[in-house]
C-alpha cells in the first residue's frame, strides 16, 4: 500500500472513533443502574454507631438479624424504621396477640448490657417500639450473631428491669407488664432466664390493686436474689396494703392493714430449670382473677 492509503486509512479510522465520543457524549445518562458490588450506603444514626466492646460491629450488624430492612430515621419518635420484623416466639406471660407490628415498625429505643455467662460473653438487647407493637429481647454472641429472641409482651406496657446474676451460667432478667385505668392496677413481673444458648421463662408474680369510694388496696411485688450453689435462690414476695374510707371517700377509718405473702424459685439441678415454692400465693392469685 502506498503512502496516500495508509493516510487515508489513519484519517477515516480518526473521523470514526470521533464520531463515537460524540455519539456517546450525547446520550442521556443511564438512571436506576444497579450499583457496584459492595458499594451500599454506610449505616447512619444510631445504626452506625459501634457496638460496645464488639469490634468492627455497627449496631445495623445486628438489628438487621431481626428487621431485614432496617434504615435511619428522622421521624421524633423513632431512631429507625422496618417494613418486616423475622418471626420470634413468645413467652411466660408473653401473648402473640399482642404482637401485632404493621406494615411500618417504628423503632424508639434500644439498650445494651453485656452478660457473662461462664467464660462467654453475650449481649442482651431490648427494643422499645414507636407504637409498643411488640416488646422485643435479643440475645448476640460475642461474633454478633443473634443467639436468641422473644417477644415478652403480654399487656398494654412493658418496662425493663436491670440483669441480675444468678450463678456462673445464668442471668436473670425481669419485665414488667402492666396497665392502669380509672380504678385499677395490673402489675405482672415476668422472670426470664438468660442462658448461653438463649431465654426461657422462670415465673411470674402478678398483683393487682384497686380505689374505691369506701376501700382501697394495693399490691407490691418484690423479687430478690439470696446466695446459693449452683444458682441463686429468686426470692418473692407480695406486699398487700388495705385501707378503708369514710362515705366523702377520703377519711381514713381505722389503721392500714399489711398482709405479707412470700415464697421462692429454687434451681433443681436434675431438671436444669427453676422450680416454683408460690404456695402462700395460690390464694392471693385466686381472689385476684374474681377481681379483675
Amino acid at each position: 500500500m502506498g503512502l496516500g492509503g495508509i493516510l487515508r486509512g489513519v484519517c477515516v479510522a480518526l473521523v470514526f472513533a470521533l464520531a463515537t465520543a460524540i455519539a456517546a457524549a450525547d446520550e442521556p445518562a443511564a438512571t436506576g443502574a444497579s450499583p457496584a458490588a459492595g458499594d451500599s450506603a454506610a449505616p447512619t444514626g444510631e445504626l452506625g454507631k459501634p457496638v460496645p466492646d464488639m469490634a468492627g460491629k455497627v449496631w445495623a450488624d445486628l438489628l438487621t438479624q431481626l428487621f431485614p430492612d432496617v434504615t435511619a430515621s428522622n421521624e421524633p419518635d423513632a431512631f429507625a424504621t422496618a417494613t418486616e420484623m423475622n418471626d420470634v416466639r413468645s413467652i411466660g406471660v408473653a401473648d402473640d396477640s399482642w404482637n401485632f407490628c404493621g406494615e411500618k415498625i417504628g423503632l424508639k429505643d434500644f439498650d445494651a448490657k453485656v452478660v457473662r455467662l461462664g467464660d462467654r460473653r453475650r449481649w442482651l438487647v431490648t427494643i422499645t417500639m414507636a407504637d409498643e407493637c411488640a416488646a422485643l429481647l435479643a440475645l448476640f454472641d460475642e461474633s454478633g450473631k443473634l443467639v436468641d429472641a422473644v417477644n415478652v409482651r403480654g399487656d398494654q406496657h412493658v418496662s425493663y428491669e436491670g440483669v441480675r446474676p444468678l450463678g456462673p451460667t445464668g442471668a436473670l432478667f425481669i419485665a414488667w407488664n402492666w396497665h392502669d385505668n380509672s380504678s385499677q392496677s395490673y402489675d405482672d413481673p415476668m422472670l426470664v432466664l438468660v442462658k448461653t444458648d438463649g431465654f426461657s421463662s422462670i415465673g411470674s408474680l402478678p398483683a393487682f390493686g384497686s380505689r374505691g369510694c369506701r376501700d382501697q388496696f394495693t399490691e407490691q411485688p418484690i423479687i430478690t436474689v439470696a446466695p446459693a450453689t449452683p444458682m441463686a435462690r429468686i426470692d418473692a414476695q407480695v406486699k398487700r396494703r388495705t385501707q378503708k374510707f369514710a362515705a366523702d371517700c377520703e377519711t381514713k377509718i381505722g389503721r392500714e392493714r399489711l398482709v405479707t405473702f412470700d415464697g421462692y424459685w429454687r434451681w433443681n439441678t436434675e431438671k436444669g430449670a427453676y422450680e416454683p415454692h408460690l404456695k402462700e400465693f395460690e390464694a392471693l392469685f385466686d381472689w385476684n382473677r374474681k377481681q379483675d
